[in-house]
């Protein structure tokens, strides 16, 4: 965490969320970014989502270098319950062999966030390195606001500081 951070201050970029420390990372690299919203890749049908999966990690690997970003990875990949004999989801393999395929493509890096760690499957241990982002304190959400109404024209009476103390537990999505 403290290499992103520094990462972050040091270009004076304000962390608004997981997606946007992606995109950053993408942006200040000059790499091609590619974003997987988990509920939107699932599928009702039988082997759309598998297919979805592979047509996005072939487009990223086709625009390398890339970084491939799967938001919601407990949607993907959840833990399942322990049952003898069960084998992972088909998702689950599928987005298991994308990632060890990468493994010869080193210009492509999967990153992924969730707001579940403990939901995801074990399974998913090829990602080497696990990076917490806290919910900002009002300080951070008070950046944010003014991030976001920056180009917004205000009534007198709107107290940006008075927002952010009372925004506790908000993030900037919210």
């Amino acid at each position: 965490m403290k290499i992103i951070e520094r990462f972050f201050r040091k270009r004076k970029i304000f962390i608004l969320g997981k997606t946007l420390i992606a995109r950053a990372v993408a942006n200040e690299t000059g790499a091609f970014f590619f974003l997987i919203h988990g509920p939107e890749i699932m599928s009702k049908l039988p082997g759309d989502s598998e297919f979805n999966l592979r047509k996005a990690f072939e487009e990223t690997k086709n625009n390398a270098p890339a970084i491939i970003f799967i938001d919601e990875l407990d949607v993907i990949a959840p833990k399942r319950e322990k049952s003898h004999g069960e084998i992972e989801h088909p998702v689950v393999l599928q987005l298991l062999t994308l990632m060890d395929d990468l493994q010869q493509c080193s210009h492509v890096i999967v990153m992924a966030a969730t707001n579940r760690p403990n939901s995801v499957t074990p399974a998913l241990r090829r990602f080497h390195h696990e990076v917490g982002i806290r919910i900002p304190d009002a300080i951070g959400r008070l950046e944010i606001l003014h991030i976001h109404t920056k180009n917004m024209k205000l009534a007198d009476d709107v107290d940006l500081i008075q927002i952010g103390n009372e925004t506790h537990r908000y993030v900037g999505a919210d």
